[in-house]
């Protein structure tokens, strides 16, 4: 049973069991709706055919491109997301942890600039999608999510 069957809940056979009442509404005779029925599997099998092979390539070109950004010696493009969580730490102490001290020690009045809710909304996210998946790496955990989302692999026989 390929992908898209699984996807789609039976995908081939339940669309054939449709067509096939279709046919029999038409009067032909027992061997043209068999060659029919037969030309519309050969048809539906060859489009799952080519919508699996089609998600194959996407996937084949994100693990690429995931295994191209690990294995570059570019250390800022590895550690993109921590610089961001770093980022906002720091506007987050600059707003609420400096500007008050400075107000205190010169007596100066500095209002704090409020940060905006999609600040916090994306930074919370990343944050919190960087420590799941560091959290699950750490832990080694190992499945099918996992390796997707990380892009490693579980060894195999071969690999021990």
């Amino acid at each position: 049973m390929g992908l898209l069957s699984k996807i789609l809940g039976g995908g081939t056979e339940s669309i054939l069991k449709d067509i096939g009442g279709i046919i029999d509404k038409f009067k032909l005779s027992p061997e043209e709706k068999n060659k029919l029925e037969l030309e519309f599997q050969q048809l539906l099998q060859k489009k799952d055919a080519e919508i699996e092979e089609t998600i194959r390539a996407e996937l084949g070109a994100k693990e690429r491109i995931m295994v191209a950004e690990l294995t570059q010696g570019d250390n800022y493009t590895k550690r993109a997301r921590p610089s961001v969580i770093y980022a906002g730490l720091v506007f987050i102490f600059i707003n609420y942890c400096l500007i008050p001290i400075i107000q205190s020690i010169a007596g100066a009045s500095i209002k704090p600039f409020d940060l905006p809710i999609e600040f916090w909304a994306a930074w919370g996210g990343i944050v919190g999608t960087y420590t799941i998946g560091r959290s699950v790496e750490k832990r080694g955990v190992r499945n099918k999510f996992t390796e997707i989302v990380t892009g490693a692999k579980k060894p195999g026989l071969l690999d021990i």
